[in-house]
């Protein structure tokens, strides 16, 4: 990172960051063009979860390339007159998984709802057919947080 400043390396933060924010952008490749799609997840056991359509371009390309990369960011401001923001944010790499199996399916979709404070739930198997669970499992991440003053 080429400002050493605004790093951070602490894993509680970089953790912290993750379970407070709800909206991340997911960035996966179709052969040698890059495709990002903003979502909300939950966090889990260093892995995103996320939710989505028996059908789409997310699961086509997670089955032919399962390398993801992700963004999220906490508390933008612009800082009026300096150029520059004030943010937190934690990007970060990993593989992402189609969730095959019911009960691993019950087992996102309530780490999912979790990240947003919800009891777990039994969902039945019929909605569980009705919609298919993504896990991204984090393999590395960088942090950036800057509170630069006005």
């Amino acid at each position: 990172m080429r400002n050493k400043k605004k790093e951070v390396t602490d894993k509680k933060i970089i953790e912290a960051i993750l379970k407070e924010a709800i909206w991340c952008q997911l960035a996966l490749t179709d052969g040698d063009q890059p495709y990002i799609v903003p979502l909300n997840y939950g966090y889990y056991h260093n892995a995103l979860y996320i939710h989505c359509a028996p059908s789409g371009m997310k699961l086509d390309l997670i089955r032919k390339n399962p390398k993801a990369a992700f963004n999220v960011t906490l508390d933008p401001e612009y800082l009026e007159g300096l150029l520059t923001m004030k943010y937190r944010s934690v990007s970060g790499t990993g593989k992402a998984y189609i969730i095959e199996d019911e009960e691993g399916k019950r087992e996102a979709l309530n780490h999912l709802t979790g990240h947003f404070g919800a009891e777990p739930v039994h969902h039945s198997a019929q909605s569980l057919k009705t919609i298919v669970m993504i896990k991204v499992e984090i393999e590395s991440t960088t942090c950036k947080i800057s509170y630069m003053d006005k």
